[in-house]
Order: C-alpha cells, then structure tokens, then sequence
C-alpha cells in the first residue's frame, strides 16, 4: 500500500471513527444528562471542562510535533530519535501534568466551594493521566496511523457511558467522576500497550537540550491550542460567573457538547493528511499538494451545507427526543452554532497548511483573534442572553478565526475559494425549508428535499462528479481490504 492509499484509508476510518463517536454521543445525552439532572450535570460538565483547560498545560503542541518529525525521522531510517522524543515528552508531561492537578484541586476546591471535594480529587488525577496519554496517542499519527490516534475519543466515549451511569447511581457526582477516571487509565493502557515498540527506560529521562527545537516548534502551536481549548471550554465557566446557575452552564455545554461532536471531525480528518502532505511538500510536488488541498476544501465544505441543514431541521426533535423537555433550551442554542459549519473547511484546511508550511504564527494569531473575539463579546452577550449569547459568541468568533486564517494561508499558498463560495452559496438557496419545520416526518421530508435537491445542483454545476466519487471510493475500498 503507498503513501496516499495509506493516508486516505485512515483518514477514512477516522470518519468511521467520528460517526461512532456521534452515535455514542447521543446515547450519552440520552442517558447522562437525563439521570443526572440540569444542575447535577451542570456541575460535573463544569468539572470536566476545567479539567481539559488545566490538561492543556501539558500539551506542547505535540499533535504537530509528533505528525511534522516522526515521519521524517522514519523516513530517514532515525528510529531511535522518533523513541527518544516519545519518551522525553512522556517524561516532560508526567511533570507537567503533576503540576496541572495539584493546581487544578486548589483552584476548584476554593472556588467551587458547593462541590464535594471528594469530586475534585479523582478530576485532578484526570488531569495528570491525559498528560501522559497526549504524546502517546499524538504518535500514531506521526506513524501515520490516524485511526489510531482518533480511537481515543471513539473509545473513551464508549467506556465512559456506562461507568457514569453505574458510578454516579452509587456515588452520586463523586461517583461519577470516578468513573471517568477509570475510562482515562483505560485509554492509557491502551495507548501503553499500542505504542510500547517506541517506549524506552533509556530515554525515559527529562532532556531539555535534546527536546528544545522541539519545543520551540511546538510552542506556537502550544499556545494556540491553548486558546482553542480555552475557546471550547471557558465558556462554562463564563456562563458560571456571570451566573450562578447551574442549568444555564449545562445548557451551554451540552449545545456546545453537540456541536463539538460533529466539528471535531473537521481537524482530526484533516490531520490525517500530515505525514502524506509533509512528504509531497519536502519531495517538491507543490501541484500535486495543491490538487489535495482544493479536493479537500471542496469536499469539507459540502460535508459543512449538509452538517448546517441536519442542525437547523432537526435540532428541536433531537433535543426533544434524546435530552428531554428539562432541555430544551439547547436546542435554541443549537442555532447560531449551526452556521460555523459553514466555515470549518476554511479553517480546518488553512490550519492544516500552517503546518505543513510551518507557519506556527498564523495558527497562533488565528486562535488569540478568536478567543479575544469570543471573550470580548461573550460577557456581554451572556450578561443579556445567557447560554445563548455565549453560542451567539462562538459563531462570530469561529468566523474571524476561518477568515483570518485563509487570508494569510493563500498568501503563502495560493488555492482557489470559487468552490467553496458555490458550494455554499446553493446550499443558502434551501434557506426558505426552514419555515416550513413542524413535526419529524415532516422534517424528515424537508431535509430530504434539500440533500437530494442540493446533491443534484452540485453534480449539474459539476462542483463534484461522478468520477470524482468513483475514483475515492475506489482508493478508500483498496486501503481497507489490503
């Protein structure tokens, strides 16, 4: 299998992936949020999202780092320094993550003085425990095993559904955060055994002089990550201080939860063509970097019409069915960030070039504009709207950020928008179905009409074609089956 048949075919089952962590999504909403209450959940979502913050503390930028060099070491034969990085950033992150959790518990035990220490403690583990998981996972996808590297959200989501269930009926919110816990050491054995090839006691050692070209390449897109972070999970703790309520944070995180399930798949699908990407740039083949690049753009942003319509029709029947009536105010929510989806492609694709071109700098200023844009307008929008201005906020914000990003990318790498600019302009044109909403069936029609209506103005305008189709599902069968 080449390079291209290997990089498609796990970029393919990240989509698989994604599409399993959506379904186990909505059994969790099912089943957590229900069982657990508006203001239960709103405490441990809070919980859970300070714990990713303080988590990020040992991040590096290791998804870049390790999916820019791993795969230029292997292909220069220099196995023992894809080892030696592996366990320098193990050893780097078992500090680091000591730090984050001891920090994490002081922080919350004094602030969220309504919550059980005994909620706190198994949370601050958490913490430390993914500072270990990070390098470990971000090296498959510098082995260009993407469906690796993704399985960890696929498979922690799974897990952790029915140890929530069972802990938080026998401990309550302590219980709970138990049991997530337990799914986190489960992801790190696991990333133990898959990876234990590159492990090494000999290079099990904190050296700095050896990890700093690393760092200093990883430290802008450390940062940025940062604020992503910052951007998906401060705006629960936005909702909380400007309000004491614990329904509107949960509210607001499970909007978002829902949201974040889907978008996900926009930077981890576009991830998976690093390696691929990074040796048709070093080896010269610009124009063929540029045929993946307007392939990909197109593709994502037709995938982001489709995603919009799913969240403007049926996000009332979703809420309804899945979260129940307690809920439904999510799916109020559930409007503005319906329309980032329209702009993902643009990012996720720029954030990609920023990469593979080593422009650290752009993927950094694009993630403190957005973040700044987010904060800025947040507090006020929250002050007046509650969860839904912090939404509201998301969605400019993410606007800022995509344009912002491709802006500067096409400085430096010139690829056409005419694609994508159709792709959503026709797409607009079913806008007016959104009237005409009502019960599920008839939702279920709407939607209908539009793909089917939508698909057939794409194939006509020849925005995409049946070759085009033919040939990847040609090359994605052809990388399972081998």
């Amino acid at each position: 299998m080449d390079a291209a048949q290997k990089t498609v075919r796990n970029a393919s089952l990240v989509l698989i992936q994604r599409g399993i962590y959506i379904a186990t999504t909505f059994l969790f909403a099912f089943f957590v949020p229900r069982m657990m209450g508006p203001s239960h959940y709103g405490q441990f979502a809070l919980l859970y999202s300070l714990s990713f913050l303080f988590s990020m503390l040992s991040d590096f930028g290791l998804t870049q780092v390790m999916g820019r060099y791993i795969p230029q070491f292997n292909l220069q034969g220099e196995i023992e320094n894809s080892k030696k990085l592996l366990n320098s950033f193990l050893m780097l992150g078992f500090i680091s993550g000591t730090f984050a959790g001891v920090l994490y518990l002081l922080i919350t035990h004094f602030w969220l003085k309504d919550i059980h220490f005994l909620s706190l403690v198994p949370m601050a583990i958490v913490v430390l425990i993914r500072s270990l998981t990070f390098p470990l996972f971000s090296l498959f996808l510098g082995l260009n095993q993407a469906a690796r590297w993704g399985s960890k959200d696929v498979l922690g989501r799974i897990l952790s559904i029915p140890l929530l269930i069972l802990f938080f009926y026998l401990g309550g919110l302590p219980g709970a955060c138990l049991g997530l816990l337990l799914t986190e050491i489960f992801i790190l054995v696991l990333g133990v055994w898959w990876g234990r090839s590159y492990l090494s006691r000999a290079y099990m050692q904190l050296n700095l002089r050896f990890l700093y070209p690393y760092l200093h390449f990883g430290l802008l897109f450390f940062i940025s990550h940062l604020t992503y972070t910052a951007l998906q999970h401060s705006g629960g703790v936005l909702v909380r201080t400007l309000n004491p309520d614990y329904t509107q944070v949960s509210y607001f995180e499970l909007a978002q939860k829902i949201f974040l399930t889907a978008s996900f798949a926009y930077p981890q699908f576009s991830l998976s063509f690093v390696p691929h990407m990074t040796v048709l740039l070093k080896s010269g083949k610009t124009e063929t970097l540029k045929f993946w690049i307007e392939q990909l753009l197109r593709w994502l942003t037709v995938a982001g019409v489709v995603i919009t319509f799913s969240f403007l029709i049926f996000s009332e029947d979703l809420v309804r069915l899945i979260l129940g009536k307690a809920y439904h105010p999510v799916a109020t929510n559930l409007f503005p960030l319906s329309f980032v989806f329209l702009f993902l492609a643009l990012g996720s694709v720029s954030n990609l070039l920023a990469l593979v071109y080593e422009k650290p700098k752009v993927a950094l200023a694009g993630s403190i504009l957005r973040l700044a844009v987010f904060w800025g307008l947040g507090f006020p929008l929250i002050a007046f709207w509650g969860s839904y201005g912090g939404c509201l906020a998301l969605l400019i914000a993410s606007i800022c950020n995509s344009g912002y990003l491709t802006w500067r990318m096409r400085s430096h790498f010139a690829y056409p928008l005419r694609k994508w600019i159709f792709a959503m302009g026709l797409g607009a044109l079913f806008l007016p179905l959104l009237w005409f909403r009502s019960t599920l069936p008839t939702n279920i029609v709407l939607f209908s009409f539009f793909l089917i209506g939508y698909m057939v103005i794409l194939f006509l305008l020849r925005i995409i074609t049946w070759s085009e189709i033919r040939t990847l599902l040609q090359t994605i069968v052809s990388g399972i089956t081998r």
